[in-house]
């Protein structure tokens, strides 16, 4: 009941801070649906309206206050709001309407709040403080759940505070997109108790990762750390001292979670979890064949489960509907082949984006950060889009915020470039952070 209380006088400061300073609320909202603290409440006391209150306010007092100094951006978010159209056109065919229309409202909520962070992300100093803020709630939730996995002596699973990462996969999904905020965020600052804390709970999100056993989370974690090895320009060397640390690290792992990692080769013929998800894709398959344009619905994906699901498997002691475990293939069975084109392309757009502008930032002195930027944007949502193979996270709030970010940072770095391409001669590529400087 304290907590419940809490958070509603939290939410009282919020919502009047969110109107007149629309900036504020962003950052609010950020910290609402990244740290989750209605999920540590007991159900009968949470707050379900806060994170509405304070989105609500936000969007009222930009309206009055901001809109005119910083008008909607839809560069880089056309794909977005194009994939939202084929989602509700999906609605209207769909064959549970109810569901999908919950479906459809959740993205309209992502993607309202997406324009709303664009909008916003106008400065150097604004862009930092937002990927520092969802940076540092997941940061937090990975050190809370690192203290109770250690203290249960690493034996029991880490799972997340509830709501849709309350599952071991999708909080893991979290804590890994949050590890590479992190760490990204660690070489861009300056001072270095900030570069420690912010380590730390990188650190931190690492271990949480290990400790919900996750087979695509140790995946998404591992390509994490290759990808900033591979991005330093001591690549080589970098990959070799990974290579040491792997070695030195693997025998102080909990042994179930090596045993579930040492079972990747093999699952799709001996695991059960595995063998129901080949199962699921396979039954997805069959929606996209018969609806290919427009699905069966979003979010009816189960309870078109029995539907077409494959004879074959139709075993009464194991059958029951599933959920799809692939986000691209329940996007294509849910909302047609075209949302899961549109989805990929956003997501992909964004990601070759940032890195085309932080290679042309990386030839000018003085931009160093805003590279950095761009190269944790980068590598998170390319860290995203591994796991997602195996869960369906396409409603992840994070990469959705990420995406609206990259918006306004690349029409500030773009700015900035045209001012000094103005310049005749073109220095060379300034090489000063070990990390930023990759290729």
């Amino acid at each position: 009941m304290v907590r419940g209380i809490t958070v509603r006088l939290i939410v009282l400061i919020a919502v009047p801070m969110s109107f007149f300073n629309p900036f504020s609320g962003v950052l609010w909202y950020l910290w609402y649906s990244h740290f989750r603290p209605n999920d540590f409440i007991w159900p009968q006391y949470a707050f379900k309206t806060g994170a509405l209150l304070i989105a609500s306010a936000t969007l009222l007092g930009y309206t009055i206050f901001e809109m005119q100094y910083s008008p909607p951006r839809w560069r880089g978010l056309i794909l977005a709001a194009l994939f939202w159209i084929w989602v509700a056109l999906a609605t209207v065919f769909a064959n549970d309407h109810s569901l999908a229309l919950g479906k459809l409202s959740e993205y309209t909520k992502i993607l309202v709040m997406t324009f709303l962070v664009a909008a916003v992300a106008t400065t150097e100093d604004r862009i930092r403080i937002m990927i520092t803020a969802m940076g540092a709630s997941i940061g937090l939730l990975g050190a809370r759940a690192t203290a109770e996995f250690l203290l249960t002596g690493a034996q029991n699973k880490v799972v997340g505070v509830g709501g849709v990462e309350l599952e071991g996969n999708e909080f893991a999904l979290a804590l890994n997109l949050g590890f590479s905020i992190l760490v990204g965020l660690s070489y861009i600052v300056s001072q270095r108790p900030a570069r420690y804390g912010l380590r730390i709970m990188a650190l931190f999100c690492a271990a949480a990762v290990v400790g919900t056993f996750s087979r695509s989370g140790f995946l998404g974690l591992a390509s994490s750390v290759l990808l900033f090895a591979w991005y330093s320009p001591r690549r080589l060397l970098n990959l070799g001292a990974l290579c040491v640390v792997v070695i030195a690290v693997l025998p102080l792992l909990p042994q179930r979670a090596l045993t579930r990692y040492q079972s990747i080769p093999t699952a799709a013929e001996l695991d059960p979890s595995a063998i129901a998800r080949i199962q699921s894709w396979e039954t997805g398959l069959q929606m996209i064949k018969a609806h290919p344009l427009f699905g069966v619905g979003p979010l009816n994906f189960q309870s078109q489960y029995s539907h077409y699901f494959l004879q074959k498997y139709m075993d009464a002691a194991n059958y029951h509907p599933r959920a799809p475990h692939n986000a691209y293939v329940c996007l294509a069975a849910e909302s047609g082949i075209p949302s899961m084109l549109l989805f990929i392309a956003f997501v992909g757009a964004t990601i070759v984006r940032m890195g085309r502008i932080r290679r042309r930032l990386l030839q000018w002195p003085g931009t160093e950060r805003l590279a950095g930027y761009c190269l944790t944007i980068q590598i998170t949502l390319m860290v995203y889009l591994i796991p997602n193979f195996f869960i369906s996270r396409q409603n992840e709030d994070l990469m959705w915020h990420l995406v609206g970010i990259s918006t306004g940072l690349a029409l500030l770095a773009e700015s900035q470039l045209a001012a000094k391409d103005s310049i005749e001669d073109v220095p060379a590529p300034v090489m000063t952070n070990p990390v930023l400087a990759g290729t």
